[in-house]
């Protein structure tokens, strides 16, 4: 290195004495410039080509079955007596606010509740009326719980009965927001046409889906058995016309058979056992001699199925 420096100071005396070797020191210089690039690079190989990401990820994902959940009846209101606050609704609007709203919103409705740590936007103040979303009348709660406010942390409270969003509705707007507004008729009409209060609602019943699926398979081991068990039987009948006839147009005994215990309509007379079978040939297991059969067939048909099935 020592013998290159000695060299560029040469140049550069020669240089200054002569200006046609500044080309010459020039590409010195570049020379040295490439060279100190090249000896960091060597150096700092292991470092440059080191993967610095992990080579497999956690997988972080959680998978929740359903919740079992009985069919349930939602009893219908009347908008106008449950607009009006009582006693009675303020009570239980707040035992739900306690139960399931102070945990962020705060006992006292001013937010900095205990669930309430970096959430950002920050839970509601129920004790000032800037900046509501949603308003602070009745119905504009109401529609809060019922909706959330995404992408916020406020959840929709559907899970709850309508009387229920009711309660803690007039609890929230008597205990903690100051001058709250009144809803007009019209507002409380457009909330019952939206959320059909007076007419109640049936939920079904939920069931988790691994169960679901083990019931599934179940019913159709059962339903596959008792078709295998039908065509077994069948031998039975081998001296019948009727059995002459099944043969002669059917191309899968298991699919007819099958089609036919899952269509049980066709049993309240032959015709319309005929017109079934007809209209749906090649996806019953039957097979296009069905058009040809006399009626002494289709009756003698439809006397072994009554049998069988």
């Amino acid at each position: 290195m020592k013998e290159i420096l000695d060299g560029i100071k040469s140049k550069t005396e020669q240089a200054t004495k002569n200006p046609g070797a500044k080309f010459g020191a020039l590409y010195i210089y570049v020379l040295v410039i490439i060279l100190a690039i090249g000896i960091y690079y060597v150096n700092n190989l292991e470092n440059i080509s080191r993967q610095s990401v992990p080579p497999v990820l956690k997988d972080t994902t959680v998978v929740t079955d359903l919740v079992l959940k009985n069919a349930q009846t939602i009893p219908p209101i009347d908008i106008k007596t449950v607009s009006q606050s009582t006693p009675e609704l303020l009570t239980e609007g707040e035992k739900i606010y306690k139960t399931n709203c102070s945990s962020c919103h705060g006992e006292n409705g001013a937010g900095g509740g205990p669930g309430s740590m970096g959430l950002n936007p920050a839970p509601r103040n129920f004790t000032s009326k800037d900046n509501w979303k949603n308003g602070t009348t009745l119905s504009s709660i109401y529609t809060t719980l019922m909706t959330g406010l995404p992408p916020s942390a406020m959840i929709a409270y559907d899970f709850l009965l309508p009387r229920e969003r009711f309660a803690v509705a007039h609890y929230i707007r008597t205990s903690f927001i100051p001058t709250a507004d009144n809803d007009t008729e019209a507002d409380l009409l457009a909330l019952e046409a939206t959320y059909n209060l007076s007419g109640g609602l049936q939920l079904p019943a939920q069931i988790p889906v691994k169960s679901a699926s083990f019931l599934f398979v179940s019913e159709n081991q059962t339903a596959n058995a008792k078709i295998d068990s039908t065509i077994a039987s069948i031998k039975k009948y081998q001296s019948e016309i009727g059995f002459e006839t099944f043969s002669k147009v059917v191309k899968n005994k298991k699919v007819a058979l099958s089609f036919l215990s899952k269509n049980s309509g066709w049993k309240q007379n032959e015709s319309a056992f005929v017109n079934l079978v007809v209209n749906n040939v090649n996806q019953n297991g039957f097979n296009g001699s069905v058009f040809n059969l006399k009626n002494e067939e289709w009756n003698s048909l439809y006397s072994l199925m009554l049998k069988l099935i």
